[in-house]
């Protein structure tokens, strides 16, 4: 696969690429800031052919799929790609025809089996309900934003909890730049560790959360509650959001009541993942 170096040669490639062959099946909704990103990390890679415009997004334990291919096109060898592979698709509506357009079936025949399904849930401002004991909470798990030096503390506690293949997860460097902007935020434990975790990023009007884990010892006690409802609150006060949102994965049905009484309601949107496993 090819390294990308600059935002303008992918956006060129995309767009040629879709004159081209249009119409074409897409799983891919990146934003000009997102792809400045993924190649000021050195993570975008292609690999194309007459048919088929492949995206690898390479992370730290398995890697992303985008694409643009021609109805029935010849896809590459997947035998030589980094594995494990997440192909995601993020829609609203009927799902069995978003994943028609899309064209996953192809991807399915490769290889690629069903993984996980998340929906995303908002809450608007106006209809924020935190729990009547927050403030006796607050007191008993101080919430405060936590340091770059917490990075190794943190990554255990998210690979204890969360799934690495599905899960976004910063790495080293990132993790330091939202602590710098204080999007990284938890409960720290008299002898100095973080018990909880969660990230808090404003994106104007909207606020979204992400990585909300508690340590298994400490769960039971209400800090995890704590924690995302003292995310919710500085988001919609310090953030400016108007509302807040997250993914959460549709079968973590305890999680999601807790969020629903404090005025979380899912918003349409879902992503379906497949994943093509390890060799």
């Amino acid at each position: 696969m090819e390294k990308i170096a600059s935002a303008a040669l992918f956006g060129e490639r995309v767009k040629t690429f879709k004159k081209k062959n249009r119409p074409v099946f897409t799983n891919c909704f990146f934003i000009p800031v997102e792809v400045e990103d993924m190649i000021r990390r050195e993570k975008l890679y292609v690999e194309e052919s007459e048919e088929a415009l492949c995206i690898q997004v390479r992370e730290a334990y398995y890697s992303r799929l985008y694409y643009y291919m021609k109805e029935g096109a010849q896809l590459p060898a997947l035998s030589g790609w980094m594995r494990p592979v997440i192909l995601d698709t993020v829609f609203r509506g009927d799902e069995e025809a978003a994943l028609a357009r899309c064209g996953v079936s192809h991807w399915c025949a490769h290889g690629f089996a069903e993984y996980k399904r998340y929906r995303r849930m908002e809450c608007a401002k106006e209809n924020f309900l935190p729990p009547a004991d927050q403030r006796a909470k607050l007191a008993e798990y101080p919430i405060v934003p936590l340091k770059s030096q917490d990075y190794p503390e943190v990554a255990a506690l998210w690979k204890s909890s969360l799934d690495i293949y599905s899960t976004l997860l910063p790495q080293e460097t990132e993790f330091a730049e939202y602590c710098e902007k204080q999007q990284v935020i938890g409960v720290r434990l008299p002898d100095g560790t973080a018990g909880a975790v969660i990230m808090v990023i404003p994106k104007g009007k909207t606020g979204f959360m992400q990585h909300l884990v508690v340590s298994t010892k400490l769960r039971g006690l209400g800090m995890g509650r704590t924690l995302f409802c003292g995310a919710t609150e500085y988001l919609l006060t310090k953030g400016g959001a108007d509302k807040v949102n997250f993914w959460v994965d549709e079968e973590n049905i305890h999680a999601i009541a807790i969020y629903q009484k404090m005025g979380y309601i899912y918003d349409g949107v879902i992503s379906r993942q497949f994943l093509l496993g390890e060799k």
